[in-house]
């Protein structure tokens, strides 16, 4: 094949891509798809279209095509912090955090402030239960971005999970500061309420642990109270 050739084939394949693009500016994701995989017929060797068709793959839970495609661009030389993030998110997609953690970890040295990068990876670390591991990615994610309030969830979630670990491994002062952590969720307060409770009985502070035992029934009791009304 000439090289006018091989350029008009780029073009046609890039074009493609483009068009793609614009398809999902609409939220046109069907034809999207069909876009970008008209634009890896027409030239095979197109990494971008295998990204893009890997991160609309991802977008609809289809994690091992996603892998695939992302796999591709990899092997013909795209290696971004694109590539790397999206690989992390369909290995964290399919429970594969060792993977997920190490491709988040590229994504981050390509871009070091790339937030979803360092969130996604703190949802990888939570969910080996490495808490400690977990809480500065989050942290530094908000940081990053302080009105996502996904990622507030999620820091107290594992604030709520370290606090656990520290409770088994009898370091009650530091299960305290975890538990206080995680009663800026509703979703994690009684939790932490009953939580810190048991900690402050270990230490022998009885009149705080009860204080904490009425403020988690309360919360409970609050949150059935408030599924019963949004059930009708």
């Amino acid at each position: 094949m000439s090289k006018s050739e091989d350029r008009a084939k780029e073009s046609c394949s890039n074009y493609a891509l483009k068009k793609a693009s614009n398809c999902l500016d609409n939220a046109d994701y069907g034809t999207a798809l069909n876009y970008c995989s008209l634009a890896i017929k027409i030239n095979p060797q197109n990494a971008s279209a295998y990204v893009s068709r890997g991160s609309m793959h991802n977008d609809k839970e289809r994690f091992k095509r996603a892998l695939r495609d992302l796999n591709k661009a990899l092997s013909l030389g795209l290696n971004n912090e694109e590539v790397y993030y999206e690989l992390g998110f369909a290995h964290l997609g399919c429970e594969e955090f060792r993977e997920a953690i190490n491709d988040f970890s590229k994504a981050l040295i390509v871009n070091p402030e790339h937030w979803e990068s360092w969130y996604f990876r703190g949802c990888a670390f939570s969910g080996m239960e490495l808490f400690e591991k977990a809480i500065p990615d989050l942290k530094l994610a908000l940081s990053l971005d302080t009105t996502e309030t996904e990622t507030r969830k999620r820091l107290n979630h594992a604030y709520l999970g370290r606090a656990y670990q520290h409770l088994d491994a009898g370091e009650y002062l530091e299960a305290i500061d975890d538990f206080t952590n995680a009663t800026e969720s509703k979703d994690f307060i009684a939790q932490a309420y009953e939580g810190r409770s048991i900690a402050f009985t270990n230490l022998g502070k009885i009149y705080e642990a009860k204080a904490d035992i009425a403020k988690a029934k309360f919360f409970q009791e609050e949150q059935k109270h408030s599924k019963k009304n949004s059930h009708g």
